[in-house]
């Protein structure tokens, strides 16, 4: 291959020797029986961390992407593991169904935002997933394993949120929903509120998230309410066609790059600005402007300025003085950034690598310009994060290693026997995931 591959950022690049494109379960078995060392999967590239680089073998399952079928009493679905998030919800629609809960970004394909424990936010409600019941696995042996509750239990328990690390999958059983529409609601309001409620809009809502600029005093809070209005359907831009917020981010995060001492004005006029973004609005006539919109055309917020995250969770109860700490840091530092902080709810679950393992989380996200270096600035936040017994997002940037997630997670050396059983030769590991597991 002589093209690089990149992530969405564009920070993480690789040169692989191979590069294979299987469309059916069984050429992805045999890519993994023959393949040079080490093969790593790509989804859509939205992972920050290097999960994905390599210089052996790439294999891209775009072309395992659509619904296979459904189950309308149980209300699953068996779904393609490269299918996008995006092409997944009018898929599900068609038959009825609803993913019960997704993040405001659904380029991902399914297989990375479930094997790398990607989240939306809701008091009550899980990880993508703590949604799956099961899932087919092609192994380094060239063997599929069918995984769920009965079946291949350990590995269906590990494998939930594995990176790619014991497998690949090719198909994912997903628990659903009838379709369901959602209204948004929200707007500007000042952080020391937010923050005093949080577990009460927490409970009163389905969905609640705010995103705080920290130079500013104001957060831009969010909520997502089930509603009977008639939902409208949404024109969506094409992928990665900026709209007018894109384009006035953009130009904000330029002036900021070169005159650093205008980060603290911009970051007040960013919440100003966006705070109608949240609200649903008043007619002419003072009637109140629903948003009410399906499930899948009302979670995802169409991002066009890239960046880089990092992304912990902490316990739930601990959000809100965490964030607290992480904004001081982030005014004091001295570092140049602009882009929010993101404060999200995520219910506990039972995959053993998940960052919400048998936890009530609140998940805080920060961002840097993808023009910027972010070291600097995620080092001081990190350790913070550390303090507050943050576990990182597997797909957001972190520097923790083995010693450290043997002490943040309980099943740690059961996932590692089930790994090791799996890809004993460490195939499916390069330098990032050596580092992750102790195998360097």
């Amino acid at each position: 291959m002589t093209d690089v591959w990149s992530n969405w950022s564009g920070w993480v690049k690789a040169w692989p020797k191979a590069l294979a494109a299987p469309a059916t379960e069984e050429e992805v078995a045999g890519v993994l029986k023959t393949a040079a060392a080490p093969v790593r999967v790509a989804g859509r590239g939205h992972s920050f961390t290097p999960l994905v680089e390599s210089d052996g073998t790439l294999v891209t399952i775009w072309g395992l992407a659509g619904v296979i079928d459904h189950d309308e009493k149980m209300q699953t679905a068996r779904i393609k593991a490269g299918t996008t998030i995006r092409d997944l919800g009018p898929e599900l629609f068609e038959r009825g169904l609803a993913l019960i809960n997704q993040g405001d970004i659904d380029r991902q394909a399914i297989s990375g935002a479930v094997g790398t424990g990607t989240h939306g936010t809701g008091g009550a409600l899980g990880s993508i997933s703590s949604a799956v019941t099961g899932f087919r696995l092609a192994t380094v042996d060239g063997d599929i394993l069918n995984c769920n509750a009965n079946e291949n239990t350990d590995v269906f328990d590990a494998g939930r949120v594995s990176f790619g690390s014991l497998g690949v999958m090719t198909e994912i059983t997903m628990k659903c929903r009838p379709v369901y529409a959602l209204e948004e609601e929200g707007g500007r309001m000042p952080l020391d509120e937010v923050l005093a409620k949080a577990e009460e809009f927490r409970d009163s809502n389905r969905h609640f998230e705010f995103f705080w600029f920290p130079f500013a005093n104001d957060a831009l809070v969010k909520f997502l309410r089930e509603t009977d209005e008639e939902a409208r359907p949404r024109r969506r831009k094409p992928d990665g066609e900026m709209s007018a917020g894109d384009k006035t981010m953009l130009r904000a995060c330029e002036v900021s790059r070169y005159l650093p001492f205008l980060r603290g004005p911009l970051q007040k006029f960013l919440t100003s600005a966006s705070g109608s973004r949240y609200a649903g609005g008043v007619s002419e006539d003072g009637e109140k402007k629903t948003k009410a919109r399906w499930s899948h055309d009302a979670f995802p917020s169409d991002r066009n300025v890239r960046f880089n995250e990092m992304e912990y969770a902490v316990p739930a109860a601990k959000g809100p003085d965490c964030i607290r700490e992480v904004g001081a840091y982030m005014r004091d530092c001295g570092v140049n950034f602009l882009f929010p902080l993101e404060f999200r709810y995520v219910a506990a679950d039972d995959a053993w690598l998940s960052p919400f393992y048998q936890r009530d989380s609140v998940t805080i996200s920060v961002h840097q310009y993808h023009k910027q270096p972010y070291k600097e600035l995620f080092a001081g936040v990190e350790a913070i994060f550390r303090r507050y017994e943050g576990r990182p997002h597997w797909g957001k940037l972190h520097t923790l290693g083995a010693v450290d997630f043997e002490a943040l997670y309980p099943k740690w050396d059961d996932f590692q026997q089930v790994r090791r059983r799996l890809d004993p030769s460490g195939k499916l590991l390069n330098a990032h995931l050596k580092r992750i597991f102790g195998e360097a």
